[in-house]
């Protein structure tokens, strides 16, 4: 599967179901085989959700927590490779939006090569992970049955990653797929020709393609 190679490839989690709602704090049910889930009957979706159920926040925290990791910066990913290569028979299960918009015209047979390229990410800081800590330290000691029953099987996100989309074809699909990228408006960072076949990169629009996890239970801030 796919999604266990990307594991064990880049030690992230590929996400099938990326969409722009996703930000750091969320939590996610992380099965043993298969994609994240991140919407689980009885399951909060946000560790800040978590809290201000507990009591330990106001209305007014929580929107706080959302916008400070919504509005975290994205900076230079350190990762050993510049770039995230996917299997392209996986690729039209990625629900990406810009991905999706080309899925429903071009078949994904005809690529060559999908990869991710100049890698961003998104980090929880320092002092939102000893936040974060401390209510759940007060949880445990407080709110045992909300901590064991909603959220100490879960896992939480703490860093998102972020890539241009990159897309290798045939030079004799090309055509085919300009028309389709003319039609849905779609803007190009770039388009390179080589001798047998076309590069095309699009820019990310803020909607990650994998995170890092964290389980609730051993979260140290």
């Amino acid at each position: 599967m796919e999604i266990r190679k990307f594991r064990s490839a880049y030690d992230l989690e590929l996400i099938p179901a990326s969409h722009e709602g996703i930000t750091l704090g969320d939590l996610v049910w992380d099965p043993i085989f298969g994609a994240p889930e991140f919407s689980r009957k009885g399951m909060p979706n946000t560790i800040y959700t978590a809290f201000l159920d507990a009591n330990l926040i106001n209305q007014n925290e929580w929107e706080l927590f959302g916008e400070e990791n919504h509005n975290t910066t994205l900076i230079k990913a350190h990762l050993a490779s510049r770039t995230v290569d996917v299997n392209v028979e996986f690729v039209n299960e990625l629900q990406h939006p810009k991905i999706g918009k080309i899925t429903g015209e071009f078949r994904f047979e005809k690529l060559s090569k999908f990869t991710f390229g100049d890698i961003q990410v998104r980090e929880m800081d320092d002092l939102m992970r000893i936040k974060i800590d401390k209510f759940l330290e007060q949880m445990k000691a407080t709110r045992w049955s909300e901590y064991d029953g909603r959220i100490r099987r879960v896992f939480l996100i703490t860093e998102l990653y972020y890539g241009t989309i990159r897309m290798v074809i045939e030079k004799q699909f090309s055509t085919e797929l300009d028309t389709i990228l003319k039609e849905t408006k779609l803007e190009i960072l770039s388009r390179s020709d080589g001798s047998h076949a076309v590069e095309y990169e699009f820019s990310h629009d803020n909607v990650p393609f994998a995170m890092r996890i964290e389980r609730v239970r051993t979260f140290n801030g």
